[in-house]
């Protein structure tokens, strides 16, 4: 577990990526590391809470990140690969910019509250079920698109989740099972009503 990273430490690591007019997903990625999924899957999940969730097209883009990244992660591989067009994907580096100075609070905020507990639900076999969550919340965010807020509680289940397996926190991990519970029990509720 990378125990001595914390969640500024990812910030920051991000922030160093952005250098000319446009940033790359790709470029991002290689920053972070392309053997350490969690931060990969927390920097999409953070950035669907934020305003560019209103961008045409972005939240089907982080849901395919988050996607390959879970796909990958579950199947215990050593290194990420994400196709050519999404590591191409980018945005202008003044808005990316932005949003990493927004990404600073919440990240004070999650290297204050998180802690090593409940280690048995970070690591395996039981942290395929969180893993498997984020799988989910990625797969189903291209359809959800046009439905107001529901990206940006997903960004928050799927950040909840990655952070806990990012830190150790099994406890977080919790938090965020029981709420991907409570939001799928209550989308089929409506649906079957």
């Amino acid at each position: 577990m990378p125990d001595h990273e914390t969640a500024m430490d990812l910030v920051e690591k991000g922030w160093s990526a952005l250098d000319g007019d446009h940033t790359s997903v790709g470029d991002i990625v290689d920053t972070l590391g392309r053997a350490n999924f969690a931060p990969l899957l927390i920097l999409p999940a953070l950035a669907l809470v934020s305003p560019l969730s209103g961008v045409p097209g972005f939240t089907t883009l982080c849901g395919l990140i988050i996607t390959a990244v879970s796909l990958q992660q579950m199947a215990h591989r050593s290194s990420l690969w994400l196709p050519k067009w999404m590591r191409a994907a980018h945005l202008r580096t003044e808005r990316v910019r932005r949003v990493y100075t927004w990404f600073r609070v919440p990240a004070r905020w999650l290297d204050r509250v998180t802690r090593q507990r409940l280690h048995f639900l970070v690591t395996r076999p039981m942290v395929l079920l969180p893993q498997l969550f984020c799988l989910i919340c990625g797969a189903l965010m291209p359809f959800l698109e046009l439905i107001p807020f529901t990206s940006s509680i997903l960004g928050v289940v799927i950040t909840a989740l990655a952070v806990g397996m990012f830190v150790g926190d099994g406890l977080l991990v919790l938090i965020g099972l029981l709420v991907a519970t409570a939001m799928v029990s209550g989308v089929a509720s409506l649906v079957t009503t």
